[in-house]
């Protein structure tokens, strides 16, 4: 059994889900998911972020089942899926994040969702890591952003769009920035001017610049690339 295969077999029989049960929220079969769970098929990112969602209702506090040594084996091939309806969950109070975190904390970052105040997460999203970054960024660092106005429509960048960034506190480069000015937050590009001034550039469907001073504002976060729903 692989890996990524035990955690999701983990994290399944804490559901309190069957293979069927598992099988019909993806729309895959049950061998299929059989088979990811004893290794013999390679998990995508794609499915691991299906099984995630298919796991993971928060729904608050979870069922999760006695430990493997307490199941009854059955006979064959068939062992573990015959164990797992012989077992009856008890409540827990370990919260539901808790349990991804520990089931793939060295494999997939969950990565919050914040709007402009950040104060408080409205969202989450599973990403891979790989050399212990995500998007070849720290991990410690990347977060989401909900984009709520239509100041940079002129750039391509709509209210309800989400753009993936790092948290940064200064103007290394120029790029679009996630910034606090005159009280308020704002994403604007900002291009590093002579001496330390900087200037700031937005695009409601016609182009405005302003130039400030760098002390002027505070920097928040860099955004990175943006994400589109259609």
């Amino acid at each position: 059994m692989s890996r990524i295969g035990q955690e999701i077999n983990k994290l399944r029989l804490k559901k309190g889900m069957t293979p069927k049960q598992l099988a019909r929220a993806l729309g895959v079969s049950e061998k299929f998911v059989l088979d990811i769970e004893s290794g013999k098929k390679i998990v995508s990112d794609d499915m691991i972020g299906r099984v995630s969602k298919a796991l993971d209702f928060e729904l608050g506090p979870i069922g999760l089942f006695a430990s493997d040594d307490k199941l009854t084996p059955g006979n064959g091939n068939d062992a573990n899926v015959r164990s797992v309806k012989k077992v009856a969950p008890i409540v827990s109070n370990e919260p539901v994040q808790q349990v991804w975190d520990d089931a793939f904390g060295n494999i997939l970052k969950t990565v919050p969702v914040y709007d402009y105040k950040m104060d408080r997460i409205i969202d989450k999203k599973l990403l891979p890591i790989e050399k212990n970054r995500v998007e070849g960024y720290a991990k410690e660092k990347v977060f989401y952003l909900d984009i709520e106005d239509t100041d940079m429509s002129g750039f391509r960048i709509f209210k309800g769009d989400r753009a993936f960034g790092i948290l940064e506190n200064q103007i290394d480069k120029d790029g679009i920035y996630l910034i606090e000015y005159n009280g308020e937050r704002a994403v604007r590009q900002v291009k590093k001017l002579h001496g330390n001034k900087l200037l700031l550039v937005y695009n409601r469907g016609t182009l405005i610049t302003e130039t400030v001073g760098t002390k002027e504002i505070k920097v928040i976060a860099r955004l990175i690339k943006l994400e589109i729903t259609l």
